[in-house]
Formats: C-alpha cells, sequence, structure tokens
C-alpha cells in the first residue's frame, strides 16, 4: 500500500504559470492583423499627376489650423444641412 501526502504534486502557482503561458502562446497565433485595399479607382487617381503646389498649399493650411478655424467649420456645417435638407 502507498500513501501520498496531501499535495499530490498539485501546484496551484505553476499550474496558473502554465496556463498564461499557453494563453499567450494562443493569442499571439489568433492575433488578426489590419489589411488595407485600394480600389480600381483610388488607384487610377494615384497614377495621375498632381499639383504638387496645391498639396504644399493645402498641407500648409491643414499646419497652420485653417480648417479648424470657425469659419471653415460653420461653412462645412451649412453645407452638410443643406444636403440633408435635400436644397
Amino acid at each position: 500500500m502507498e500513501i501520498k501526502g496531501i499535495n499530490n504534486n498539485f501546484n496551484p502557482y505553476q499550474d496558473a504559470q502554465v496556463k498564461a503561458k499557453t494563453d499567450a502562446v494562443n493569442n499571439v497565433q489568433n492575433k488578426k492583423s489590419d489589411k488595407l485595399e485600394l480600389s480600381s479607382a483610388a488607384k487610377e487617381l494615384q497614377s495621375k499627376n498632381v499639383d504638387s503646389t496645391k498639396v504644399a498649399e493645402i498641407k500648409d493650411k491643414v499646419n497652420q489650423g485653417y480648417y479648424n478655424s470657425d469659419e471653415v467649420i460653420n461653412k462645412v456645417a451649412d453645407t452638410i444641412l443643406k444636403e440633408v435638407a435635400g436644397k
């Protein structure tokens, strides 16, 4: 007859460590990634020549906060309201 102690090789901390490692491996394997697809229309627009001075002008306006001004925001809001109202 063999008498084993109460412990019976049960270590909840070790079991938790093994489970955490297993979960980490599963999370890495199941991780999804984002994907970007361009439509044919976007690809066509991308291939066209763009006026670099116009692009530079727009970048400057963005950097200066022009599009965050009340004037521009109100103009955009008015245009959206007209579109929604069908005018």
